[in-house]
């Protein structure tokens, strides 16, 4: 048995010392901790209540400020759609779908069962029901686009450069030498690209799906404003203007890739072609200014569909039914339009006089659609009044997915309206 001395290391009369001893060898700055914790400040609740309110009123001027700066991202549907959307996760087939970019203008809205869009920061393309096919941003200060099946081509319209691609995916941005002035792709990836050039009025240059340089041609005459491939890559339509004593001469070329020169070329008075297309790889529609054509390539027939005294204020080609529709108003202001039915052979196989101030127009088959301003009026190739639906505020484009859907270009979505008899 051991023995231990009274008061010795182990016994209970200087555990107290042992503690106190402990304490002080670990004091902070020469104070021991227990009076060290005693100086400790100690803030009272109705302080740190003030300290609390003064933060959170803080928190709220900022929201405030915040909420004001921003105050056009938060209307009633915007928010709306970010809970739908967003917080909840509710498809509703993708519609309505937010326009990436604060601008796009009817021109750059296209439908070939999907929509594609190009604003002045982004090209995106959504499916049916409105979910994300492929998205890209740019930086093109004018872009223009252009679609063919799959395919995509969009160019800096008076700048240098152009991207192609598909609807999922674009390619590196390509630069130009000089400026482009337009251009067209087709549904097997050919395209082509019009540019200003020195010593010329403009130059044609046309690539295969690969990007390889086909063919070449400067045109010294005329200045070429629209390009439409055919569907093959062996041959195109141009069409430009000239000036002549104050007025423009319209032409348009026919150009054979297997020649060094157009094969035709074709007078449209005084005529500037908005748009040209082709039906098929014989027959193409050309949009005037002050009238409309079919040409033949195959025949060397040009037939012309007069505008008569009336103002085209919108038109649609299909090339599905090899037909177009032309918006022509009986009124300088542009109301009281009539819609014309042309088929391919140049033939207005029906006129519909309406009371519309026809905004925008598109033909499906035997269905057409008109936007008079947030209304959408549907009829049949035969003139029948077939509905009308509201189109929502700001509408500025329609294009019809089918005879019974329509897609709606809005200021910042794009809506989509099923509109049945």
């Amino acid at each position: 048995m051991i023995f231990r001395k009274k008061g010795g290391r182990y016994s209970d009369r200087n555990v107290d010392k042992r503690k106190r001893t402990a304490r002080v060898v670990l004091s902070y700055e020469d104070v021991p901790l227990d009076e060290y914790n005693d100086e400790r400040t100690q803030i009272s609740r109705v302080a740190v209540k003030r300290i609390l309110i003064i933060a959170a009123v803080i928190v709220v001027m900022g929201l405030i400020i915040f909420a004001i700066a921003n105050r056009d991202a938060f209307t009633p549907e915007k928010i709306s759609n970010w809970v739908k959307y967003d917080v909840i996760g509710s498809s509703d087939n993708g519609f309505p779908v937010q326009i990436i970019g604060s601008n796009v203008t009817p021109g750059n809205f296209k439908c070939d069962g999907d929509v594609s869009y190009v604003s002045d920061t982004s090209y995106a393309s959504v499916s049916s029901e409105g979910n994300e096919i492929g998205y890209n941003q740019h930086s093109f200060s004018k872009p223009v686009l252009e679609t063919s099946a799959n395919n995509v081509i969009i160019y800096n319209l008076g700048g240098n450069g152009y991207v192609v691609g598909t609807k999922d995916k674009l390619n590196d941005i390509k630069n130009t030498d000089n400026y482009v002035i337009t251009a067209d792709i087709n549904s097997q990836g050919y395209y082509c690209v019009v540019t200003q050039t020195d010593g010329y009025l403009s130059k044609l240059h046309v690539f295969n799906n690969k990007g390889e340089k086909l063919y070449a041609y400067s045109f010294s005459e005329y200045y070429i404003n629209s390009v439409s491939l055919n569907p093959n890559g062996t041959g195109c339509v141009a069409c430009g203007v000239t000036g002549d004593n104050g007025s423009l001469l319209g032409i348009a070329y026919v150009l054979d890739f297997s020649e060094k020169e157009p094969v035709a070329t074709y007078s449209l008075d005084e005529t500037t072609a908005y748009e040209c297309e082709y039906f098929n790889s014989n027959s193409v529609c050309i949009i005037g200014s002050d009238a409309a054509y079919t040409l033949d390539i195959r025949g060397a027939k040009l037939t012309e569909v007069e505008y008569g005294n009336k103002q085209l204020t919108a038109y649609d080609i299909d090339p599905n039914t090899n037909t177009f529709a032309l918006s022509l108003s009986r009124s300088a202001d542009g109301r009281k339009c009539s819609i014309n039915y042309v088929n391919i052979y140049g033939e207005i196989i029906n006129v519909n006089d309406t009371k519309r101030m026809i905004q925008s127009i598109s033909i499906y088959k035997n269905r057409v659609a008109v936007l008079d301003s947030n209304r959408c009026y549907f009829f049949d190739t035969e003139g029948n009044a077939k509905g009308d639906v509201d189109a929502g505020t700001g509408a500025k484009a329609i294009k019809l997915e089918n005879t019974d859907s329509v897609y709606i270009l809005g200021i910042n979505e794009i809506r989509k309206i099923v509109a049945r008899d």
